[in-house]
């Protein structure tokens, strides 16, 4: 009775383990390299519309390997939480045999790392103040949260719009256009008919611009305002 017993443990074993030597076994160096091509194709098209020179580090992947019940490597499913690029993303991993099941669900780090030689103070620049050569150089920074808003060349003709700290990232959206018109200034209100006659009065601004602005003007011989188009310095004109 004994040995049969024996028979039959050792046949359920051998079995048991017979079916698992055929059960495919996904390692950790599978899984990282599937996850780390996956994720890089899907960074990498959005990344290279700014820059080339970028890093992609991943963390969270389990360092044991994963046993499946089937001979063929399992599906693996990369879910993400909303669409578009964030320099740091949870994704969750999902392993699945043929028949959808799941066989094992973990969360990862995603986070990206952008860098480009880009416009920045090269000393402290108060608001309002002229940007140029002087205060400004360009220097290899990390841009992941600055997207689409750092500046790759000199920009002449404009001021600061917010104040800039030294070392500080020159952004697109914290610059504007140096007025070439002042708020009460004097300036001469170009009068120009379709037909090519043009009047010259004097006035006053009743507010700043930069070129290409529109802004209200007074003229000091009618007393009248009218909207103005800046064209030059201390220089608007009226299209009648």
């Amino acid at each position: 009775m004994k040995k049969a017993v024996k028979k039959l443990i050792l046949s359920l074993c051998l079995v048991f383990f017979g079916q698992a030597a055929f059960c495919y076994t996904l390692t950790n160096t599978e899984l990282t390299k599937i996850i780390n091509q996956n994720i890089s194709d899907e960074i990498k098209s959005y990344v290279l519309k700014y820059s080339d020179d970028y890093k992609i580090s991943i963390s969270g992947i389990p360092k044991e390997s994963i046993l499946t019940n089937e001979t063929v490597c399992p599906k693996i499913e990369i879910l993400s939480q909303g669409s578009g690029f964030r320099p740091n993303l949870y994704k969750r991993i999902v392993v699945k045999d043929s028949k959808n099941n799941v066989i094992k669900a973990f969360p990862i780090n995603v986070q990206t790392l952008i860098y480009k030689n880009v416009l920045v103070a090269s000393a402290i620049i108060p608001y309002n103040t002229e940007i140029n050569a002087k205060n400004t150089t360009f220097e290899r920074k990390e841009i992941s949260r600055y997207l689409g808003k750092t500046l790759s060349n000199n920009y002449t003709g404009f001021v600061s719009s917010r104040n800039y700290s030294k070392g500080s990232i020159i952004l697109s959206d914290s610059i504007k256009q140096k007025a070439l018109v002042l708020k009460d200034s004097c300036v001469d209100i170009i009068f120009l008919s379709s037909k090519g006659l043009k009047i010259t009065l004097q006035g006053k601004a009743l507010k700043e611009g930069a070129m290409g602005d529109t802004i209200l003007v007074r003229s000091n011989k009618y007393n009248k305002i009218y909207n103005a188009t800046v064209s030059s310095s201390n220089e608007v004109t009226v299209r009648i």
